[in-house]
């Protein structure tokens, strides 16, 4: 039935043909009437239009067709080398690690710094492992924290204290890392992550 004939409200199906396979479809013999019609094929579900009869020629109505010879097929333990590699260039444990984006078309890095006991009431400078002077650095405040036994503070830490004697200030000085506090925190264990750049 053509689409002029269908009345008002009349739903139909889109196809004119239906096979169980790809087999099925390839069995039938069609005529020139059968041009840019459309059949469905159940196992694997895809609808296509006959292009043309001679020679007999079905296209997919998906505009995406995939052949298994544009892909290059790892092995298993090809495949675990590679996820552990990958594994490796974004461990975080590790004394400097890629993060996996750009910031100003360059490449970002990180590395975690232990700075050990946070101060008592005073200034702590850290030495940056393995500095560069052409590299810039910021203080990465979604990794750094405090920890004590079971509390983990974020750093820089913003206290509850309106005059800000709680707080627990981070800066990049030259080549360390500069904690302030006024406040005792000695019995929390730092941890500053630090991104950079190079050049």
């Amino acid at each position: 039935m053509q689409h002029k004939n269908v009345g008002l409200g009349n739903i139909h199906q889109i196809h004119n043909y239906e096979f169980e396979t790809i087999v099925e479809r390839d069995a039938f013999i069609p005529s020139l009437e059968d041009l840019k019609l459309i059949c469905l094929v159940n196992g694997p579900f895809s609808y296509y239009s006959l292009k043309s009869v001679e020679p007999i020629e079905w296209k997919p109505l998906s505009t995406v067709t995939i052949n298994l010879e544009d892909f290059s097929v790892y092995s298993q333990a090809e495949t675990l080398e590679l996820l552990s590699a990958k594994q490796n260039i974004y461990d975080v444990t590790s004394s400097k690690y890629k993060c996996g984006y750009l910031r100003g078309g360059k490449e970002v890095f990180g590395i975690e710094v232990d700075c050990g006991a946070l101060p008592n009431a005073t200034t702590k400078n850290i030495t940056i492992p393995n500095y560069e002077i052409n590299y810039n650095y910021w203080i990465n405040a979604s990794g750094s924290y405090a920890l004590k036994e079971k509390t983990i503070m974020p750093l820089p830490y913003v206290g509850i204290n309106q005059n800000g004697a709680t707080n627990i200030n981070i800066a990049i000085v030259n080549e360390t890392i500069r904690i302030v506090n006024f406040y005792n925190y000695s019995t929390y264990n730092a941890k500053i992550v630090l991104n950079y750049t190079k050049g």
